[in-house]
């Protein structure tokens, strides 16, 4: 689904590299765990990936397309199989905007459907993020942090990505939040069968849903593996030092 392959990537005048050599593959109906401490290159990555920064160096193939070659239409066409879910939804949802308004902006945008199809859409979308129908009449200042993510899921959903980036999606969330929008990703990648490419700083989120886990230091990949293995068996230093810093019971 997602080839990543020697990709390097930088900011500013001189371009300065943030990520540099970064090779990795999301399998369609995987979860991926990049993790890694902040500042080292994830959130980059994750704007390579979704077309929003683009890439001095490498290849990023979705479902065998290379994405830094789509132009025109190609590129829209392209935008509807990856979407992203953001840290901070309170950030990531407009305020003035409710929930059905949302949820509708995507399938308006790529002219999805009519106005009947794309109703039937958004509740068939709250629905599969589990929340009430009478949720989409409300507005962000309205919604707990759970529902405000949901609701952000949901949107990134509406038009049936092939893969999902999700940012550091639990970090603002209170613990036992994070439990039911973790287990809420997991029981829609086995319903929808899409890759995911799931990036976070806390090893222990990221082991409990991931497939395959990366970690990630100063901008290079420096283990992957099997979630099992890397948890378990970790290879390199860092990795020790991030399970180290895991609290345990």
């Amino acid at each position: 689904m997602l080839e990543i392959e020697g990709v390097s990537a930088g900011y500013g005048r001189a371009g300065t590299a943030v990520i540099e050599d970064v090779t990795l593959r999301v399998a369609a109906g995987e979860i991926v765990g990049l993790v890694g401490e902040s500042g080292c290159g994830k959130s980059t990555l994750a704007r390579v990936v979704t077309g929003l920064h683009r890439p001095s160096a490498g290849t990023v193939r979705v479902a065998e397309v290379d994405v830094r070659a789509l132009r025109g239409k190609a590129l829209r066409a392209h935008r509807r199989q990856v979407q992203m879910v953001f840290q901070d939804p309170y950030l990531s949802l407009s305020p003035r905007q409710t929930v059905r308004q949302a949820l509708t902006e995507p399938l308006a945008i790529h002219r999805v459907g009519d106005a009947r199809s794309r109703a039937a859409r958004v509740g068939e979308l709250l629905d599969l993020v589990e929340l009430d129908p009478q949720v989409g009449d409300r507005r962000r200042g309205q919604l707990s942090g759970g529902q405000q993510q949901r609701v952000a899921i949901a949107r990134a959903l509406a038009l049936e990505p092939r893969l999902l980036v999700c940012d550091e999606p639990v970090t603002a969330l209170d613990v036992s939040v994070q439990a039911k929008v973790l287990n809420l990703l997991c029981d829609l990648r086995d319903r929808l069968d899409f890759g995911c490419l799931f990036i976070a700083h806390d090893l222990a989120v990221v082991a409990r849903l991931a497939d395959r886990i990366a970690v990630m230091s100063r901008g290079r990949i420096v283990e992957q593996g099997p979630t099992a293995e890397v948890t378990t068996d970790p290879r390199h230093p860092y990795t020790r030092l991030l399970l180290s810093a895991t609290p345990t019971m």
